[in-house]
C-alpha cells in the first residue's frame, strides 16, 4: 500500500462538448493548523490556525477551559480534530468550523488510571480514532459517538507515534514503542482484523518517534539515545525495515514529514522531508529529502527567507495537496549569548512555508503559540469555471 498522500481530488469533470461551462469541483488545502505545547504546567497549549486564502491567523483554545497542558499531537476526521492532551489525560473533540471543544474525553476515565495515563500520539481509520498512552496501550474512540471502546491493545513501553499500513483487506496499525530510550525499544504491529499484537525488534531500533508505513515495509524515525549526563543526543536519523532488516537511509533526522512533492505542477514522487536539530549541538539544523522512490537522498536548502530564518526547528510537515514543505521553529532566546545562542521555551513559535526547492514562499510566515510541535492540515472544496 502506497501512502495516503496526492494530489487533488476532482468531484466532477473537465469540461467538454457535452459538460459546457460546468463546474470543476477540487478538494485542495485551506489552511494549515499547529497545535502548541506551551511552557510546562502552565495550561497554556494552543492551536493556531492559518488561512490559506485570507493570509490570516487566528490563535485558538489557549489557557484554561481550552487545550490545557502540553497538547501533543492531532487528527482531523470530517467536522472534527482530535487533540491529544497529554499531560491532562484527555482527548479533545475540536469542531474545525469554530475550533470550539465539542468534548473532552478522559483517558484515564476511559481506559484505566495506569492504561490511560498520558496519551502521546493519535491517527485514524474507518471510523476509529487510534492513540497512544504512556500507560502501555492503543485506546480507540468512535468518531461519530466520541465514546473510547472497552477494545484496547497492549504494546510495548512508551509507545509514540502510530500510523495505518497493510491493506483494505487487512488494515495494520503500526505503534513506535520508545522505551523512553532506556534500551528495549520495539514496534508493535496490531492486526485490527483479529486484534493480533507482534513486536518487532532489532538492536538498531534504539528510540522510534513515528511511523511511515511503505507497503509491506517501514520507515520510521528514531531519536537514537543520549550521552551518559544527556547533555547530547546521538545516532538519530531515518531508518528504513525491511524483512526483519533496518538499515539507516538519513544519517542525522530528528524531524520528520511525508508528502508529495511538486516541481511547478508536476509531481515528484513521494519524499520524507527531514530535518536534524540534536539536542545538545551548536550546529546550525540541516534538512535533506528522500525519495521513496529511488531509496536517493538530496539535502534541502531553506533560501529566501531573510528575516524569518528558522532557528530551532521543532516540526517540519508537506501539505500533501499543495506541495508546501511546512516548518515551525521556536525563537531565538533573547537573552541568550551571542556566541552560543539558544532557542526560547517561553516565546511564541513561528512558522515558514518553502517550495519543493527550498524558495521562501512570500506571505506564509506567521506567529503561534508557544513552542509549536505538531502540523496539521484543513481542506476544503474549490470551484473553477471554463
Amino acid at each position: 500500500m502506497m501512502l495516503a498522500m496526492g494530489s487533488a481530488l476532482v468531484t466532477s469533470c473537465l469540461s467538454d462538448d457535452d459538460n459546457k461551462n460546468e463546474p470543476l469541483i477540487v478538494t485542495n488545502t485551506s489552511g494549515v493548523y499547529v497545535i502548541n505545547n506551551g511552557s510546562w504546567n502552565q495550561n497554556n497549549g494552543s492551536l493556531t490556525y492559518f488561512d490559506y486564502g485570507t493570509l490570516q491567523t487566528r490563535q485558538l483554545l489557549n489557557g484554561a477551559g481550552g487545550l490545557g497542558d502540553t497538547p501533543n499531537d492531532a487528527y482531523t476526521k470530517g467536522d472534527t480534530i482530535f487533540v491529544v492532551g497529554s499531560t491532562d489525560n484527555t482527548i479533545f473533540a475540536v469542531n474545525r468550523k469554530d475550533f470550539s471543544i465539542i468534548k473532552a474525553i478522559s483517558t484515564t476515565e476511559t481506559m484505566g488510571a495506569a492504561e490511560g495515563y498520558n496519551p502521546r500520539h493519535i491517527t485514524g481509520y474507518g471510523n476509529n480514532i487510534y492513540f497512544t498512552t504512556y500507560g502501555g496501550y492503543v485506546g480507540i474512540i468512535d468518531a461519530k459517538t466520541l465514546q473510547v471502546s472497552q477494545i484496547k491493545y497492549q504494546v510495548g513501553s512508551g509507545p509514540e507515534g502510530l500510523a495505518m499500513g497493510g491493506s483494505a483487506t487487512e488494515p495494520i496499525l503500526y505503534v513506535a514503542n520508545s522505551d523512553y530510550g532506556y534500551g528495549n525499544a520495539s514496534i508493535s504491529k496490531i492486526k485490527l482484523s483479529n486484534g493480533t499484537v507482534e513486536e518487532i525488534k532489532n538492536e538498531k531500533i534504539q528510540n522510534p518517534q513515528e511511523i511511515i508505513p511503505y507497503g509491506d515495509d517501514l520507515f520510521f524515525l528514531d531519536w537514537g539515545h543520549y550521552t551518559e549526563d544527556y547533555s547530547q543526543q546521538l545516532d538519530a536519523g531515518l531508518y528504513y525495515y525491511s524483512n526483519g532488516k533496518v538499515e539507516k537511509v538519513v544519517e542525522d533526522a530528528t524531524g520528520v514529514g511525508v508528502g508529495v512533492l511538486y516541481v511547478g505542477t508536476t509531481a515528484v514522487g513521494y519524499n520524507i522531508v527531514t530535518f536534524n536539530a540534536p539536542y545538545g549541538s551548536a550546529s546550525k539544523p540541516t534538512y535533506s529529502m528522500f525519495n521513496t522512490y529511488t531509496g536517493t537522498k538530496t539535502t534541502l536548502t531553506l533560501k529566501g527567507d531573510q528575516g524569518y530564518e528558522i532557528f530551532s526547528p521543532a516540526a517540519i510537515a508537506v501539505d500533501p495537496l499543495r506541495g508546501f514543505i511546512v516548518i515551525a521553529s521556536r525563537q531565538k532566546d533573547p537573552d541568550s549569548p551571542a556566541e552560543y545562542p539558544y532557542a526560547s521555551y517561553t516565546l511564541p513559535g513561528y512558522v515558514n512555508m518553502y517550495t519543493t526547492g527550498g524558495d521562501y514562499i512570500q506571505n506564509s510566515h506567521f506567529e503561534t503559540g508557544i513552542e509549536p510541535h505538531m502540523i496539521g492540515f484543513l481542506y476544503g472544496e474549490e470551484t473553477y469555471t471554463y
